[in-house]
C-alpha cells in the first residue's frame, strides 16, 4: 500500500476514533438519557468503515445503538476504540519504515 493511501487511511481512523471518544463522553455524562439519534449520526464514519477485523464489533454496536442500550454501547465502543488505536499505531510504524 502506498504512503498516500496509508495516510488517508490513518486520517479516517483518527476521525473515527475521535467520534467514538465524543460518544463515550456523551454516554458517561447522560447515561440512560443518551441521545441515540445523535450517537448514530456521530458514528456514521464507523458505520462506513470497511474493516474485516472490526466488522462483527461494528455490527454489534449498531445493534446496541438501535436498541438504545447505553451500557453495552459504551463497552463495545471502548473495545473498538482500543482496536482502532492499535491500527493507528501500526500505520504510523509502517509509514516510518517506508
Amino acid at each position: 500500500m502506498s504512503v498516500n493511501k496509508k495516510y488517508f487511511q490513518l486520517q479516517d481512523l483518527i476521525l473515527i476514533k475521535t467520534s467514538i471518544e465524543k460518544v463515550v463522553l456523551h454516554i458517561n455524562e447522560r447515561k440512560e438519557r443518551s441521545i441515540f439519534s445523535w450517537i448514530d449520526k456521530e458514528l456514521s464514519g464507523l458505520w462506513n468503515l470497511k474493516d474485516e477485523e472490526l466488522k462483527n464489533d461494528i455490527e454489534e454496536v449498531k445493534k446496541y445503538v438501535k436498541n438504545e442500550d447505553y451500557i453495552k454501547t459504551k463497552e463495545k465502543l471502548q473495545l473498538i476504540e482500543k482496536k482502532i488505536e492499535e491500527k493507528i499505531n501500526q500505520l504510523y510504524k509502517e509509514m516510518l519504515n517506508y
